[in-house]
Order: structure tokens, then C-alpha cells, then sequence
């Protein structure tokens, strides 16, 4: 078991994150204390990669005497975020301790877990916390930096911003931008001058700008991810580039409109992206006959007379709600080959439509890598989730982050908490945060 850490790293496609890398270093630099002091730091984060090595160091006696308990409790916890190898050594250590033992590991597993502060089973009701509450109306696309047009850069800068009553944007932060420093600026100045709908209220938004000159096709993709072994380095851990390759995986399934479906039965997959990857769904039809008070998107395989035979969704609630509704009936009277779908039917005053799509595996999805980013600590990472995810928001208020409390005040106070709101605000202010001034100034 001497090499477990080094080979599931290198092997395993779910390979995490961050600091994994330091930490690495300081194992492989036989440093086991910092290893082990930097594995453990990432627990809080659920991440499985780090539960594994601790667990592979307790069974290998590596800076510590050898604890089959302790490797246990560790496999098993690593077992719980889906880790690829942990289940099995984990039943196979357990054939060798006593029931004691195995109780004991079970103890230490429930005070493991019970320190994980992002568990990523956020319950539905909080997610309504977040999202746009009034539409722009007036979008100004941002200048293309000259810096950026003589390296023939593309990428996209995410926002969190203040829209006032009058639909004006008072106040910018950036979140998590791709390349970073190069877009943020102009990316700023472009929002400032968006005009939203006018209201009876403040509210909060999150905006991703995109720039490129030119379209974004998947050779300017993989040149990216060539350039900087973009895929290499994410399924190492580094943390810097599982951001990177989430930022860019947002960016080209934006091109397309969203058309890959996530499926996670498929085998991870570490590139190279197709030309359909980012090029831009094929409306198949728009003459749609879809039950009465339908409005959902979601993915759908159809045979040759356009009837639905399956409905696919990673939320399973959704799915089967979408299911019982769609099953058995026909989409469009128009010829379309058997086959996946994409049903559109959320485009303001768009009519529904039936675009081509393609199932794509996780390793290809923005929402894996940015996610595993931010359980590695990339701070990045965890604060363009923290805009989406009330447990991320928690954690990184817990951590003192000065955005995230300028936000979060920001929030408390439109809901009517000002106290509690200000006090956020003014420790944002003390840390040195800029646009907390801005906010507390258009409060």
C-alpha cells in the first residue's frame, strides 16, 4: 500500500484538490507532519481525496505508528464523497480488525463527518434565496483590452453586482474570472452601464460577461488546455487549473446553449473536446405540442415519431415530475430522427424548441471542476458558489471572507436586518474591501 497516495492521484480522474498539491509535495518530501496537517485541513470541505491519503499514511505507518482504525474511518469517510478505490480497501482493512475496532472506526467516522461544513446537498427551499429578480434591458458589451487582442485571449469574467430601484448598477464585485487579470476591468466598466428593469426594490445579481474575438471553437479550446495541460493538472489537483478548465467549460457550453447533459453514468473522460462541444444546438423543431403549462428545460431521447421514451435529469425529483408529464407523448407533428434532445422552453417570450444535444461525462462539466476547485479551498472557486449556494456563503462567512460579507450584509439589509447587515459591511470595510464601501454607501 506504500504508493496508494502518489497512484490514486495520478490514476483517478476524481483526483482533488487545491493544496493537494502542497501537501503532496510534503509527502513525497517524506514531511508527513505537513502532509498530514494539509490533508486534514481539507476534511471540513469534504474532500474525499485528502480522507483517502490521510488513510492510506494511516495504514502505510507514515509519520505515525500503523492505525488499521484510523485507515478505516478515513476510507470510509473518502467512500462517502464517491472516492474510486476507497470502498474496496475499506472492506478489506475492515475483514482484519476485531468488532471493537470496527466500532471504534465507526465512532471515528461520525466525528469525521460531523466536522464537514459543505455537505452539497443544499435543501431546495434555500436555492430560492438566490437568482435575478428583475431582467436587463439595456446590455453594454465590453471593450476587447488591446492587451488581450495581441495574444488573441478569450474568456469570461463572473460578477456579482447592486441594481437600485431605477434598474442602475451601483456597486461590482468580481467572483472568479478566466484569464485572471486580464478581462475583470473592462468587464466592470461594461456592467456599471447596464440598465435592469425598474422596481420597488434593491436587489443582487450575478453576470459572466464573455470575450473573444471571433468564435470560440474547440481548436482555440484545446490549444487553452494544451497550452497549460489544462486536463493534466485538474485530475492531479491543482486548484488554479480545475478553476481554469470550470471557467472555460462555462464559457464553451455557453456557445452551445447548454446542449450537453451531464450524465454521470458515463466514464470520466479527460478531453479532447469535440467541434460540437461549442458549437451551437441545431433547432430541430419549433412547431412543439407540449402539455399545458409545461415551462421546464430539460433533456429527452425520442424515437422516429418524436415520442418521448425517457426523460433525463441528475435531480431525480425533477425528473420524475418532468416524467409523469412527458412520457408517451408526441413533441412535434415534424420528421426528426430518433435520438437526444434538448427541450428549450424558458426563453422569455422565445417560442419552445427542440435543439439537438449530446451527453457528456462530468470530467466535461464547469460544475464538477469548479466544485472540486472549491473543496481543494480555491477561494475563487468557493466564492462564485457562495453567490449561488447558501452553505458556501455559510462557510466562507465562518472563514471572515471579506466579499462574501459585503454580499451577505448586503442581502441582510434588503431583507430588512440593517444591524446585522452593517456589522458585515463594516468588517468588509476593516479588512480593506472596496466595493463594501460602495454598497454600504448605496444602502
Amino acid at each position: 500500500m506504500r504508493k496508494l497516495v502518489l497512484m490514486a492521484i495520478l490514476c483517478s480522474t476524481f483526483a482533488s484538490q487545491a493544496d493537494l498539491l502542497d501537501a503532496m509535495k510534503a509527502y513525497e518530501n517524506k514531511d508527513f507532519q505537513t502532509a498530514t496537517q494539509q490533508f486534514t485541513a481539507l476534511l471540513p470541505l469534504a474532500n474525499g481525496q485528502a480522507a483517502f491519503n490521510l488513510g492510506a499514511m494511516a495504514a502505510n505507518a507514515e509519520g505515525q505508528p500503523r492505525d488499521l482504525v484510523k485507515a478505516l474511518a478515513y476510507f470510509e469517510f473518502a467512500a462517502t464523497r464517491e472516492h474510486p478505490s476507497a470502498k474496496a480497501l475499506a472492506d478489506k482493512i475492515s475483514t482484519k480488525l476485531t468488532a471493537a475496532e470496527q466500532q471504534q472506526a465507526a465512532t471515528l467516522l461520525t466525528q469525521l463527518l460531523q466536522q464537514v461544513k459543505v455537505t452539497g446537498k443544499l435543501k431546495p427551499e434555500l436555492s430560492a434565496l438566490f437568482g435575478d429578480k428583475r431582467k436587463a434591458i439595456k446590455r453594454i458589451p465590453p471593450e476587447y483590452p488591446k492587451e488581450a487582442a495581441a495574444r488573441g485571449a478569450f474568456g469570461s469574467v463572473t460578477m456579482r453586482l447592486l441594481v437600485n430601484e431605477q434598474g442602475d448598477v451601483e456597486a461590482v464585485d468580481v467572483l472568479n474570472a478566466f484569464p485572471k487579470g486580464l478581462f475583470e476591468r473592462e468587464a466592470i466598466r461594461a456592467l456599471k452601464r447596464w440598465k435592469y428593469e425598474a422596481g420597488n426594490n434593491k436587489f443582487i445579481s450575478r453576470v459572466m460577461l464573455t470575450f473573444s474575438l471571433g468564435d470560440i471553437d474547440h481548436q482555440k479550446v484545446e490549444r487553452i488546455f494544451s497550452e497549460y495541460q489544462m486536463w493534466q493538472y485538474a485530475a492531479l489537483g491543482s486548484p488554479m487549473h480545475q478553476n481554469a478548465l470550470a471557467n472555460i467549460l462555462d464559457l464553451a457550453r455557453s456557445k452551445s446553449a447548454m446542449t450537453q447533459f451531464v450524465d454521470k453514468s458515463l466514464p470520466p473522460a479527460l478531453g479532447p473536446i469535440t467541434a460540437d462541444f461549442v458549437k451551437n444546438g441545431k433547432v430541430v423543431s419549433k412547431e412543439l405540442q407540449l402539455p399545458e403549462g409545461f415551462k421546464d428545460h430539460t433533456f429527452v431521447t425520442l424515437d422516429a415519431q418524436a415520442v418521448v421514451q425517457a426523460v433525463h435529469d441528475n435531480n431525480a425529483e425533477r425528473q420524475a415530475k418532468q416524467a409523469a408529464v412527458l412520457l408517451g407523448k408526441r413533441l412535434t407533428t415534424e420528421q426528426v430522427t430518433a435520438g437526444f434532445y434538448k427541450l428549450q422552453n424558458q426563453d422569455g417570450n422565445k417560442s419552445p424548441r427542440l435543439l439537438s444535444a449530446q451527453r457528456i461525462p462530468q470530467t466535461y462539466s464547469n460544475d464538477y471542476w469548479l466544485e472540486q476547485a472549491a473543496r481543494g479551498g480555491n477561494l475563487e472557486a468557493q466564492r462564485a458558489l457562495a453567490a449561488l449556494r447558501l452553505e458556501w456563503e455559510l462557510y466562507l462567512l465562518e472563514q471572515q471572507d471579506p466579499v462574501v460579507q459585503s454580499w451577505a450584509g448586503t442581502a441582510l439589509i434588503l431583507n430588512g436586518q440593517k444591524v446585522a447587515g452593517e456589522k458585515l459591511l463594516d468588517a468588509a470595510i476593516a479588512k480593506g474591501h472596496a466595493t463594501a464601501k460602495e454598497l454600504k454607501a448605496a444602502l
